[in-house]
């Protein structure tokens, strides 16, 4: 049974419910004292009852057991009015004699957080962690160092050595020093008592584990050779992994989009497995997909600024895309590519599909005794697309419509006051992305102050790509895969205009809704694994999807795009509130069925990534 949540003061216990009646064990400094100098409130959820809390005085309650010691106690009482009833039948496990009906279903309930289970997790062997930057060997690197538009290197101070000369071009290398090293370079350079150093790079990542990697095919330029390179972040170098052209493969792996057909070069993102598996297990797979969503979106805003219109294409052919950069499919993978048109280029709208499904799949059967990274290999392998993609009959593909409502999970809780739509107040956040690029660090700290609702609706507005008069460039590139796909709320603790609560936030009506009145901030730390920042932040993003539902219409490969776009939006939010000198930081640690309890849904809902935002605390 699904633990149920006592608050006593700052602590916490996970309850179990038997019949009407609940028993406990935490950990506190809770001392023999008489049951009426316990706390005021007791705050529980009732796993049998949806949507039920009990809150009263304590002694409305009845203490048939209480014992206590300076290190834990132990609690059982009898809800009021209730006689206590034969303990429930157990539930059948999640094992193979049980299969959920896909990969992507059995992979994300055994990867959950809960309170029973988050304490089998290891502590970290830091003689044992992956190396950062992949070390390609060669004799010719292109470096870009002298292209950066610097005098120096801004966290070395080293002087920047002026550039060679290049063939008059409309673009180069300059504008692919810009595009690599504001999207994924290296911009801090931190000591670390247990490490050598930590480099810090333009882009967030769970744990600066940095599982992502750039590879970039490039023709018909004159000012370097045909052929796949490596970005190496540490030199931001270029070093080439395969020389020739590789257009015509290239065009077949991807199915031949159209949007390579006018693409001067085309960018991959790849993700290996071991540097985030080695502190997350298997839940890393999620932080390389977020994370992937991170530069996909870093890429994007910054191949605007360069003179690009990038177009996101998670539809190739996994083998054949994975053996050309020599990757294979057990340590590193292909995640996803944008093919790069230079906009002073193309005249005519370019059709992009962003997502292709996968092939349907049979119920999966896991490995009997899987070893770490079992799981996430077999997803990934199960969400592969072969050189005949699948095209669901009569289902229209994500971006083919904007809103399908009929996909999306829907709280139990009804509105309890009509929509309040978010303000006009869209800010240009477009002429300072580099600068906030080299700028950005996830913020730790809130002050807790009340945020103004023009900043959050500016903040949400520019992370999920809204346009003001709800009519976006139809000749624009995708900025996701598939927005539409999954639901967000938006927990409020302090904003100004907003009362405090749950609400439902709509992005195809730029509107809020309230479901739930009060000020939830603790039960929203509790269930980030206590991380005091989403308390003391004004407030949280939640983003949800009804997996098995996407999964049937779609494949498992829908498990990559939802936790992508989501990255995307994170990293959106995080640079619109810097420019705003607001606050952000993406979590994607949290105890899942609490969450979706908190929200009203199933527990089968995939919660698949939170943000908070606040004000940050003056100097």
């Amino acid at each position: 049974m699904a633990p149920w949540v006592l608050r006593y003061h700052t602590r916490a216990a996970a309850l179990e419910m038997q019949g009407s009646s609940v028993f406990g064990r935490g950990f506190g400094k809770l001392r023999r004292i008489p049951l009426a100098s316990l706390p005021d409130l007791i705050l529980l959820r009732d796993e049998e009852r949806p949507g039920s809390m009990y809150n009263g005085p304590m002694s409305q309650w009845s203490f048939p057991e209480i014992e206590g010691s300076s290190s834990c106690f132990f609690l059982h009482l009898t809800l009021p009015g209730e006689r206590s009833a034969p303990p429930p039948e157990p539930e059948i496990s999640l094992d193979q004699t049980t299969p959920l009906s896909s990969a992507a279903a059995y992979y994300q309930e055994e990867t959950k957080y809960s309170r029973t289970t988050i304490h089998r997790f290891r502590s970290l062997d830091y003689s044992k962690k992956p190396p950062q930057f992949k070390d390609f060997q060669s004799e010719n690197p292109i470096s870009l160092v002298p292209y950066l538009p610097f005098t120096h290197i801004p966290f070395t101070r080293d002087p920047i050595p002026p550039p060679p000369p290049q063939p008059p071009t409309p673009w180069g290398l300059a504008d692919l020093s810009r595009l690599l090293f504001f999207s994924y370079g290296v911009t801090a350079i931190m000591d670390s008592p247990k490490i050598e150093k930590t480099y810090m790079r333009a882009a967030p990542s769970a744990g600066g584990l940095y599982p992502a990697e750039i590879y970039l095919a490039i023709w018909d330029q004159p000012f370097m050779a045909d052929g796949i390179y490596h970005y190496q972040g540490k030199e931001h170098h270029l070093v080439p992994v395969y020389e020739g052209s590789f257009r015509e493969k290239l065009n077949a792996c991807f199915l031949h989009a159209p949007a390579l057909l006018d693409a001067s070069f085309l960018v991959l993102v790849s993700g290996i497995y071991e540097r985030s598996s080695w502190r997350y297990g298997e839940r890393g797979y999620r932080r390389i997909l977020l994370d992937a969503g991170h530069l996909v979106s870093n890429l994007s805003l910054m191949a605007r600024e360069t003179g690009f219109n990038p177009y996101p294409l998670s539809g190739f052919q996994d083998a054949f895309l994975n053996s050309l950069l020599f990757l294979g499919d057990q340590t590193e993978v292909a995640l996803t590519g944008l093919a790069m048109v230079y906009e002073d280029l193309s005249f005519d709208p370019i059709p992009c599909k962003p997502f292709l499904p996968s092939p349907p799949h049979p119920a999966y059967s896991p490995p009997e005794l899987p070893e770490t990274g079992d799981l996430f290999r077999d997803l990934h392998r199960l969400s592969a697309v072969g050189p005949d993609p699948f095209i669901p009959s009569q289902e229209a593909l994500p971006g083919d419509d904007d809103y399908d409502p009929t996909v999306l999970p829907v709280s139990r809780f009804a509105p309890q006051r009509d929509p309040v739509l978010l303000s006009s107040n869209n800010v240009d956040f477009s002429d300072t992305v580099s600068r906030d690029l080299l700028t950005r660090r996830s913020a730790r700290h809130f002050s807790g102050e009340p945020l103004p609702f023009d900043d959050l609706s500016a903040i949400l507005a520019f992370g999920y790509d809204l346009s003001p008069d709800s009519l976006p460039d139809p000749a624009a590139p995708p900025v996701f895969f598939g927005r539409s796909l999954f639901a967000s709320y938006l927990v409020v603790h302090s904003v100004d205009g907003l009362l405090p609560g749950l609400y439902h936030f709509a992005p195809e009506t730029r509107s809020l809704t309230l479901l739930r009145r009060g000020n939830m901030a603790e039960i929203a730390c509790e269930f980030s694994l206590g991380q005091d920042l989403v308390r003391d932040a004004s407030c949280l993003l939640i983003q949800a999807a009804d997996l098995s539902r996407l999964v049937t219409r779609y494949g498992n490969r829908i498990y990559r795009t939802l936790h992508m776009d989501t990255g995307i939006i994170g990293e959106r939010i995080n640079l619109a509130s810097i420019r705003l000198e607001r606050g952000s930081s993406g979590i994607g640690g949290f105890f899942d069925d609490e969450i979706s309890e908190f929200l009203g849904l199933p527990s089968t809902t995939a919660i698949l990534y939170l943000t908070v935002i606040g004000m940050i605390p003056k100097p």
